[in-house]
C-alpha cells in the first residue's frame, strides 16, 4: 500500500477516535442511567454515522444532545420520555429542512453569536475532559487511582498535539490500544462470545411527550440550532471549503431530523452533529468519509453483536486518553474565536465564556440576539455632531 494510503488510513483511524471522550460516557450514562438499550443506541449512532458521512462526503459528527443527555440523566427521566424528545426535536428540524426556512433562520445567528458559541462549546469540552480524569465515571473500571489519571490524561494531551501539530496520526492510535491492552490485562474482562440482538420498535406514551417537552426539548432547541446546525455548517465549510458544498443548515437539519425520528422508534438516543466533535475528528487527523463509515461500522456491528456488553467493553477505554483528545479539541474548538476583532471578539469572549460558566450555552444565543439587534440599530442611527 503506497504511504500517502496509509497515512489516510491512520488519520482517519485517529480521528474517528478523537470524539469518543464525550460519545462514550453520555452514551454510557444514558444506558446504566436511563435504561437505554445499548444495541439501539450505538445501531442508530453508527447508522447515522456511516448516511451522513456518505451524503456529506467528508467526516461528520455524531454526538448524543448534551443539554438532552444532561437533564434526563440528572432525572433519571424513563426511556420514553427520552424517546418522545427526540420524536419533538426531530419534527422541529424536519419542519426547518422545508423551503429554506432554516437558512432564514440560520442569518440571525450572525459570526459573533457563532464564535460565541464555539467559544463556548469548546471551555465546556476541555471541562470535561478535566472531570474525566478527576472524576473519572464508573464504567471506566480499569483507570488507575488518583493523581495517575490527571498525570496521564496531561501528558496525553501534550502528546496528542505534538502528533496534530507533526501530523504523526498514528501515535494517538498507538496510545488508545496500549490504554486498551493495560485495561484488558488489569480487568480480564470475561467476554461471552457474540450473539445478534435486535432494536425494537418503540412507541412513547402520550403522556411522555409533555414531560418531554418542557423538560428536554426547550432547554435543547437554541443549542442544537446554534452549535449542531449554523455552527457545525461554519466549521465544515472553514474546514474543508468546495468539499463541504453538501454541507447546508437545511441538509444538516434534514439529517439530523431523519437520525432522530429513527433513533426515537428504535430506543436509542437522541442524537446531532455538534460542532466541537467536527473540531475533534478535524484537529485529530479525519479526512474523509471513511472515518464515518469505519466509526460508524464499529457502532453497529458493536451494538448488535455485543449489545448486553457494550459497558464491559467501553470500560476498555482509557479515559486519560480520551481526556487528553477531548481537551486538545475543546482548545482548538475555542481558538476559532481569535478571527473576531474589536466590539465583536468582546462580545463573543463575554457571552461565550458566561454560558460555559453556567453551563447554559442558550444564554449565548439569546445575548446574540440581542447583541446583532443592538448593531442594527447603531448602524442605522444618524450621526450627530
Amino acid at each position: 500500500m503506497p504511504v500517502s494510503h496509509a497515512r489516510a488510513r491512520h488519520s482517519d483511524l485517529a480521528g474517528a477516535i478523537a470524539d469518543l471522550g464525550v460519545m462514550v460516557p453520555l452514551a454510557a450514562a444514558l444506558i446504566l442511567t436511563n435504561g437505554l438499550d445499548a444495541t439501539a443506541v450505538f445501531f442508530c449512532a453508527g447508522a447515522l454515522l456511516i448516511g451522513s458521512g456518505l451524503y456529506f462526503g467528508i467526516p461528520f459528527p455524531v454526538q448524543p444532545l448534551k443539554a438532552l443527555t444532561a437533564v434526563a440523566v440528572a432525572q433519571r427521566l424513563a426511556p420514553g420520555v427520552i424517546a418522545a424528545a427526540g420524536l419533538e426535536i426531530a419534527v422541529f428540524l424536519l419542519l426547518l429542512s422545508i423551503r429554506g426556512v432554516a437558512d432564514r433562520m440560520a442569518a440571525l445567528f450572525t459570526t459573533p453569536i457563532v464564535r460565541a458559541l464555539q467559544l463556548g462549546v469548546g471551555i465546556l469540552l476541555v471541562g470535561t475532559a478535566h472531570r474525566l480524569v478527576t472524576h473519572p465515571p464508573a464504567v471506566f473500571s480499569a483507570t488507575p487511582g488518583a493523581p495517575w489519571p490527571l498525570i496521564l490524561g496531561a501528558s496525553a494531551l501534550a502528546g496528542v498535539a505534538w502528533a496534530a501539530h507533526t501530523q504523526r496520526y498514528r501515535l494517538t492510535v498507538i496510545v488508545v490500544i496500549a490504554g486498551i491492552a493495560f485495561a484488558w490485562l488489569v480487568v480480564a474482562p470475561a467476554l461471552r462470545p457474540p450473539s445478534l440482538s435486535l432494536p425494537r420498535f418503540t412507541l412513547p406514551a402520550g403522556r411522555d411527550f409533555a414531560t418531554a417537552f418542557f423538560l428536554l426539548v426547550i432547554p435543547q432547541l437554541p443549542l442544537t440550532f446554534g452549535n449542531a446546525v449554523v455552527a457545525v455548517t461554519d466549521v465544515a465549510r472553514t474546514s474543508f471549503g468546495d468539499a463541504a458544498r453538501r454541507v447546508t443548515t437545511r441538509a444538516v437539519c434534514f439529517s439530523c431530523g431523519a437520525g432522530n425520528i429513527v433513533a426515537a422508534l428504535l430506543g436509542g438516543a437522541p442524537m446531532c452533529h455538534g460542532a466541537g466533535g467536527l473540531t475533534a475528528h478535524v484537529r485529530l487527523g479525519a479526512r474523509s468519509r471513511r472515518m464515518n463509515i469505519g466509526l460508524g461500522t464499529a457502532f453497529v456491528v458493536g451494538g448488535l453483536a455485543f449489545g448486553d456488553q457494550v459497558g464491559v467493553l467501553m470500560g476498555l477505554l482509557p479515559v486519560w486518553g480520551l481526556a487528553g483528545m477531548l481537551a486538545y479539541a475543546g482548545v482548538r474548538h475555542a481558538l476559532l474565536v481569535c478571527d473576531l476583532r474589536g466590539a465583536d471578539l468582546a462580545f463573543a469572549v463575554g457571552a461565550g465564556g458566561i454560558g460555559a460558566w453556567r453551563g447554559n450555552l442558550a444564554i449565548v444565543v439569546g445575548a446574540g440576539l440581542g447583541y446583532s439587534v443592538v448593531r442594527r440599530i447603531r448602524a442605522r442611527a444618524p450621526l450627530v455632531v
